[in-house]
């Protein structure tokens, strides 16, 4: 039995807590290697996932010319889930999904819509406390609802949402900081 009960979880944060995430982190989606393995040179169509001993993910590794996509929004309109789903015949498994409202209607997020809405991704997700978990290592996750919509009255919220979910077979990672987030794609300025 493999699934035995291993220590006490008292509640024990002596801390605020604030619900949330502050940014969503995609990379396009390629099948999951330790990186113990393999070590630490990318390889074409995969990406290697390095734990430290406590098995929070201390490293990503792309496969070349891959990066990852910052996802920002106003505040409150990102989050994410890791629920447990049972199927009907009993069979467990886990929902990662990941959730946007981007306030845009732009060329670039025109450009970007389809990728978004057709692409399958991996997804690092930063929670409002600071935390990190990775989503959709095992499976990826695709989008279910990409819309663009304006509101009608002047309080309404208006943009796109956007709700990426997949299927995992592993409760979704932590990692140990954001420096494991690379490489990460950055704008360049033109003169």
């Amino acid at each position: 039995m493999g699934c035995k009960l291993t220590r006490s979880l008292p509640d024990n944060a002596c801390s605020y807590a604030v619900a949330g995430a502050r940014k969503l982190y995609f990379a396009n989606w390629y099948p999951a290697k330790d990186a113990a393995e393999t070590g630490a040179t990318p390889i074409d169509g995969v990406i290697q996932y390095h734990t430290n001993t406590d098995g929070a993910i201390d490293s990503i590794i792309l496969p070349t010319g891959e990066m990852f996509y910052e996802i920002d929004g106003t505040t409150g309109s990102l989050s994410f889930t890791d629920a447990l789903t049972v199927g009907s015949n009993g069979g467990k498994y886990r929902t990662h999904t990941a959730n946007a409202v981007l306030p845009r209607l732009d060329a670039d997020m025109q450009e970007e819509a389809d990728a978004l809405s057709l692409g399958r991704f991996v997804v690092v997700a930063v929670d409002a406390a600071g935390r990190i978990v990775v989503l959709g290592r095992t499976g990826g996750l695709a989008a279910t609802q990409l819309d663009y919509g304006s509101g009608a009255a002047e309080g309404d919220a208006s943009g796109w949402t956007g709700v990426w979910a997949g299927t995992s077979t592993e409760v979704a990672p932590l990692v140990t900081d954001v420096s494991v987030i690379t490489p990460l794609y950055r704008e360049e300025v033109k003169p």
